[in-house]
Parts: C-alpha cells; structure tokens; sequence
C-alpha cells in the first residue's frame, strides 16, 4: 500500500513539473515571440535628415531590428533606434520582470539616444517598429512617443508578437501617445516572432506597397 501511494505522489510531482515547465514557456514566447537572449543595446548612426522617411524601433531579442533594417534598406529611409539608457540585459525573465514592472507603474524609461528638432522636422512618414509586449506598446516608446511632437507626420506601425496578431493594446496606445499624427493602424505589419528570421521578402514586399 505505501508503495502505491509513494508512486502515485510520484506520478502528480511528476505531472506539476510539467506543467510548471510547459507555463514557463509559454510565457516566454507570448512576451518575445520565440527569442529569449537580448541583444546589444547599441544604436544605429546618427540620422542626418536625408530622406522623408524614418524607421524608428526599438528591439530587445533583434526582432524589430531586423524588420526594421529591411524596410529602410527597400524605402531608402533613415533609421533610428530607441535605447534605454538603463538596458534590459540579456537575461529573459529579468527583462520580462522589469517591462511588467515598468507597465503597471506607468514607469518611463529615460532614453540614451535622440533625435534633435531640426533633423526630426525633415521626416514626413515614421514607420514605427516595436513588439507586443504584456499585450501592450513597451515603455520606452512611450518614452519615444511622448518626448516628441510628431503632429501632422504619418505613422505606420510594424510590430512583431506570439499570439497577439491585431497589436492588442499596442495599436491604440501608439494613437493615445501621438494624438495629432495620422496613425495607420490599418496599415501595420504584423509578424509573429517565431517567423521573423525568414520574413524578408513579406517586410519589404509590405514596405514596398505603401
């Protein structure tokens, strides 16, 4: 009879690991898409202003960076990347930790990089990348978002996400934050996370069209 019960107790500890396990990916890959090792927290040269269009992104696992580098490379854009000036590391749960965090507390990241008034004023088009993280826009395009005036200039939003295909939140907060652009939501490019590696030609067919 002991043996029994010892084997049964076995079996449900057994059983909860793997459930325990399974969870923690799966939130791993609703926060990143798949990617869990950030990347450099480096920026891109400096814009100079020689084109109407910026790809502004900001990227923790390389997903938006590569998104981002493939639609300024088809538009002839010049390219901006948003860094925190306190970055989120390498490590996945404590990046996931800090952007909940940050989230819930309405925390605005302070920014290491930025664009001066006379360089933004010569973009007409922002095409803004991102990914979907807690179901919402990460803070430090808040931080982007509400440190410049972008009335008047179109906005085209690119994101990458694992399960959240429409934006979420993200979307809507990307017209709450710049209330006096033209936000074209119906626009956006959306790509799973998963998939982004070997999404070359749909990101520039996408930035071709518009």
């Amino acid at each position: 009879m002991e043996k029994k019960k010892s084997k049964k107790g076995l079996i449900v500890i057994i059983i909860v690991g793997v459930i325990l396990i399974a969870a923690a990916v799966f939130v791993v890959y609703k926060f990143t898409g798949g990617a869990h090792v950030g990347i450099d927290n480096k920026p891109e040269a400096a814009p100079q202003g020689s084109s109407d269009m910026l790809v502004v992104y900001f990227s923790w696992s390389g997903n938006g960076q590569k998104m981002a580098r493939w639609i300024a490379e088809e538009k002839g854009a010049d390219i901006f990347r948003i860094v925190p000036a306190d970055d989120y590391g390498s490590d996945y749960q404590a990046c996931a930790d800090r952007a909940k965090s940050e989230l819930d507390n309405g925390t605005r990241p302070e920014l290491a990089e930025h664009i001066d008034k006379e360089t933004l004023d010569k973009y007409d088009t922002i095409y803004l990348g991102f990914p979907v993280w807690w179901y919402d826009l990460p803070m430090p395009v808040w931080s982007f978002l509400e440190e410049y005036d972008l009335s008047g200039k179109t906005i085209i939003p690119f994101f990458s996400h694992n399960g959240s295909s429409d934006g979420a939140n993200s979307l809507d907060r990307v017209k709450e934050l710049a209330p006096n652009s033209d936000v074209r939501t119906d626009d956006a490019l959306s790509i799973n996370g998963n998939n982004v590696a070997n999404s070359e030609d749909e990101v520039k067919e996408w930035a071709a069209r518009l």
